[in-house]
């Protein structure tokens, strides 16, 4: 599968998901849909390996993210991830990504769900050396989300990002682990 024909399955995502939340939020009134927004931080690590130079390398990471959430199990988002920069040697990259994914939760308790994420990423990495490349990827990960009150809810992740560029034998690896924790506010 080339990088076109995965960004046009991004783009057909995103605006799949879209039209899904406008012709959804007609029914915003049940209790289990609505919209919701919310930001995580966290740590993300990338393999890195140039050479006889190799390591797991942390970065900071920032997310934001807005959604709808269609039944008490399933919801789409729509996201920005900073994953921070990577180093190796002299030489480090910044890596961003913009996703769309459908969300699956099922309750444990009253007040704490399991979910599960499946989606699509376009990667934008800046390199120091010069230039950025860009590329599509799928991403999945699991959570928490523990419900404070009726709008407020606390989430943990791991989320885990394929497909990255890597600037061709520069030593910067294809995946990006995310261990992140935030808060999510539902309209």
């Amino acid at each position: 599968m080339n990088t076109k024909h995965i960004a046009r399955l991004i783009k057909t995502a995103a605006g799949g998901s879209l039209i899904a939340l406008a012709s959804l939020s007609a029914h915003a009134a049940d209790k289990e849909q609505g919209f919701y927004m919310g930001a995580d931080i966290g740590r993300a690590k990338q393999n890195l390996n140039a050479g006889n130079l190799s390591s797991d390398r942390n970065a900071n990471s920032l997310n934001l993210y807005g959604g709808y959430k269609i039944d008490k199990n399933f919801a789409v988002e729509l996201g920005y991830a900073d994953l921070g920069k990577a180093k190796i040697g002299d030489a480090s990259a910044k890596t961003k990504a913009l996703n769309a994914d459908l969300l699956a939760s099922t309750a444990l308790t009253q007040d704490l769900s399991l979910y599960g994420r499946l989606g699509a990423a376009r990667y934008d990495r800046n390199f120091s050396a010069g230039g950025s490349d860009h590329t599509v990827g799928f991403k999945l990960g699991a959570g928490l989300e523990y419900k404070l009150s009726d709008q407020l809810s606390l989430r943990g992740e791991v989320t885990r990002y394929n497909n990255l560029p890597t600037a061709n034998g520069q030593g910067f690896g294809r995946t990006a682990n995310n261990v992140s924790a935030g808060v999510k506010y539902r309209f």
